[in-house]
């Protein structure tokens, strides 16, 4: 049951926690070793406040013999039985035998939890920022780029001088020379879609002439049109460059595979009505962001053009770029600004991209596996052992997970399949951390049984989550994906939420009902468009009556269906025979001065408070 006072720490300590992630960034926005060390003080902090809490709350007192404050040692004390039933039917021989454990107080718990999460945080500073490659580099403070204007040739000066933005909103443009006029438009059916292609129409003379216009595919949204006097017109647009097919032959991978880099993105065009070049980025720091205020140069006919900075990434800063193009034929640009780096910073070099990345991820995967998830793991399996603080189920799995990511990619050294990787780990683990800690809980030997209650929970709500990552069933929207979704989710959840009395398992059963609700509206509202709002109204009102009737049903019969399967996981559990000890398990109620009463292995325990 949620009290007052947990609800105010759960709300205080997430307060407090924002505050000093915010700290931390912001120190790592200046320079990573100050938000480094920033994140070592906070950690320290944060252990050296859950051990104090927790030794002052005294709640384990009278199991070492000592009672320092007892201020709050009533408060954490629990009084916990259990009837060993021979069957579920009630009729066993063997008698009620009571005990009493010590449940550490709320506060301390979960200081304990952010102490582990913070531990794997700051241990992962180091691989994250030491090891790079490419544009793939630690975050740095912003730069600024310059341009020497006296450097310029003399009519481009006063227009680079200019701070002005000067956009052209220009839809066309006649070439004299060649006789065609380049506009943007959409074709007659529709097929460039909401944006707008690149077209040509060679002039005609009526009626001794006619020229249908056509269309320069994969440029979008063409603009600010400007005459060079070389037979071409150029122009800023969006390059949109589509990924090649696959061999004939071969199926699509169904995983995410590297594709050969892609010249998309804004560019500058020139067009002649027959031909088309663009710019291409010929280093690292040529990527346009927001090209604008195309000029001709009138000696030369060179182009030039304008950039912002870009606001992220190596080369993010203040000022302004000015490139040129000087050969048409290649549309190569020449960068006349200069970056200015920070005190301290060393800005990738051109050809960086080249560097084995594969090599580095491994590099930085097996740092981040010994400076952050082992100690992570660790650290939260010797405070579940010596303090039987019930966080430490969930940092464990935490742990054990990022630790799985980084094998898989130190041994794969391919980081884009850790999607796909995840996806399948969290599915099998966290059914087998849900289903580990299920049978755990019925051990016979008096073990802290709250860390079992929230790794059940925690594990089932992975387990839920990658099973709808894995099945896709909200990418993809076939029968067969939903049908596996609630055949191998949502009943192997309900089963065991009823089994071990967990309300939390059971909300995820009517979240995943409320989905197939949703599914099933969309689907038949997809048939028929016109009706869509009485089609949802309908499933919708009907659905969730359905899950209320469900809901009350099972409250009637609740007790007698969670007898049967607590029963039969009893007599499945396997630790209760590895791990034979007493013949009772022990149950937690508020009041330890309160008489024994025989009650289930889970009550009280199904709240997330």
């Amino acid at each position: 049951m949620c009290t007052t006072e947990s609800t105010f720490a759960w709300v205080g300590t997430l307060v407090v926690n924002c505050a000093f992630i915010a700290f931390i960034a912001w120190g790592a926005s200046k320079i990573w070793v100050a938000g480094f060390f920033i994140s070592i003080v906070y950690t320290a902090l944060l252990f050296v406040l859950a051990r104090f809490i927790d030794r002052k709350s005294g709640w384990d007192a009278t199991t070492h013999g000592d009672d320092e404050s007892g201020s709050l040692h009533d408060e954490a004390d629990v009084r916990m039985t259990h009837d060993v039933n021979a069957d579920y039917s009630g009729q066993g021989d063997d008698p009620a035998v009571s005990g009493t454990e010590h449940r550490m107080p709320l506060l301390p718990n979960l200081l304990y939890g952010l102490f582990a999460l913070a531990l794997g945080v700051t241990g992962y500073f180091l691989p994250v920022n030491i090891f790079y490659c490419g544009s793939n580099r630690p975050f740095a403070p912003p730069g600024h780029w310059t341009t020497n204007i006296t450097a310029l040739p003399d009519d481009v000066q006063d227009w680079a001088s200019s701070a002005e933005h000067r956009y052209s909103f220009s839809s066309f443009v006649y070439i004299p020379g060649e006789k065609v006029t380049l506009f943007q438009g959409s074709s007659v059916d529709g097929s460039n879609g909401a944006t707008m292609g690149l077209w040509a129409a060679p002039a005609s003379v009526y009626p001794f002439q006619t020229a249908e216009p056509h269309n320069f595919p994969d440029i979008e949204n063409p603009t600010e049109f400007i005459v060079t006097g070389t037979g071409r017109a150029c122009f800023r647009a969006y390059k949109n460059t589509p990924p090649p097919p696959p061999p004939n032959g071969t199926r699509p991978k169904p995983i995410p595979v590297p594709v050969p880099k892609l010249n998309s993105g804004n560019v500058i065009a020139c067009c002649d009505g027959k031909t088309l070049q663009t710019t291409k980025d010929v280093s690292s720091n040529t990527t346009l962001l927001n090209p604008y205020g195309l000029y001709v140069e009138n000696a030369t006919k060179a182009l030039w053009f304008k950039d912002d900075a870009a606001y992220s990434g190596p080369f993010m800063g203040t000022g302004t770029l000015i490139y040129s193009v000087d050969d048409y034929e290649t549309m190569e640009l020449t960068l006349h600004s200069t970056y200015h780096a920070p005190r301290g910073y060393k800005p990738p070099a051109d050809g960086d991209d080249a560097e084995d990345c594969d090599k580095v991820e491994r590099q930085r995967a097996l740092m981040a596996l010994f400076l952050s998830t082992l100690p992570v793991t660790i650290t939260s399996v010797l405070l579940w052992v010596k303090r039987h603080a019930s966080s430490m189920s969930i940092t464990t799995y935490v742990g054990l997970s990022a630790s799985a990511v980084f094998l898989f990619v130190l041994f794969s050294g391919k980081e884009y399949y850790v999607d796909t990787f995840s996806n399948w780990w969290y599915s099998i683990s966290g059914l087998l951390f849900m289903l580990i800690m299920t049978d755990l809980s019925f051990c016979e030997r008096s073990l802290a049984k709250d860390p079992f209650v929230w790794g059940i929970n925690f594990g089932a709500l992975a387990f839920f989550v990658g099973m709808i990552m894995l099945t896709g069933i909200f990418d993809q929207y076939h029968a067969w994906r939903w049908l596996v979704f609630n055949a191998f989710t949502i009943v192997p959840i309900g089963i065991i939420g009823l089994g071990t009395d967990q309300l939390f398992l059971l909300v995820l059963c009517a979240i995943g009902w409320l989905m197939d609700s949703f599914r099933i509206a969309a689907l038949l509202a997809d048939d028929s468009p016109e009706a869509a709002a009485p089609i949802y109204f309908v499933v919708l009102g009907v659905s969730g009556l359905l899950i209320a009737g469900a809901g009350w049903l099972l409250s009637k019969h609740q007790d007698h269906v969670h007898n049967v399967i607590e029963y039969h996981m009893e007599q499945l559990s396997i630790s209760r025979r590895l791990l034979p000890e007493l013949g009772h398990v022990v149950l937690q109620t508020e009041d330890p001065l309160s008489e024994p009463i025989t009650t289930s292995r889970h009550d009280g325990d199904n709240s997330v408070c």
